[in-house]
């Protein structure tokens, strides 16, 4: 009986700590969010990064837009994942409700063209969550302004 009640007790205590790196203001932790996404990219883990979004997210990324998980994947995922790494991103204003989240700042990442230089990066994000019917939450928004790009210079 003794271990019954220790297994339930640390099944609770796990159960509550993982939770609670879930929620921030009371709602989703927006990091955890950004976190996962751009683990897709440095991972190189494109089936983890279309999970991430919505079946009808947008994908602005200067002045290409891309439409639905289809188009996301096909014109920019499927190129992307190959040339991108090193993404780092500098939040400057995140918040989330219920139904919504949000978050918008800075980012670098490193560009790989094949057979070239490798580029730095750098620009201004903003990525927007909404919560599905099943209670997870899936990008429904990525706009994306490079704002400099210039070869990695040693």
């Amino acid at each position: 009986m003794k271990n019954l009640i220790l297994l339930i007790s640390c099944i609770t205590i796990v159960g509550c700590n993982q939770q609670a790196k879930k929620i921030e203001n009371g709602f989703v932790s927006i990091d955890s969010l950004r976190d996962a996404h751009l683990a897709g990219w440095n991972n190189k883990d494109s089936a983890a990064l279309m999970n991430s979004l919505a079946d009808n997210a947008i994908v602005m990324n200067d002045s290409l837009i891309h439409r639905g998980i289809n188009e996301i994947a096909s014109n920019w995922v499927s190129g992307g994942i190959k040339v991108l790494s090193n993404i780092k991103t500098f939040s400057l204003v995140k918040e989330a409700n219920e139904t919504i989240a949000y978050d918008g700042g800075t980012y670098s990442l490193d560009l790989t063209i094949p057979g070239g230089p490798v580029l730095k990066e750098k620009g201004n994000y903003s990525l927007v969550w909404t919560r599905t019917n099943k209670a997870d939450w899936k990008l429904i928004l990525i706009h994306i302004e490079d704002i400099s790009r210039m070869p990695d210079i040693k």
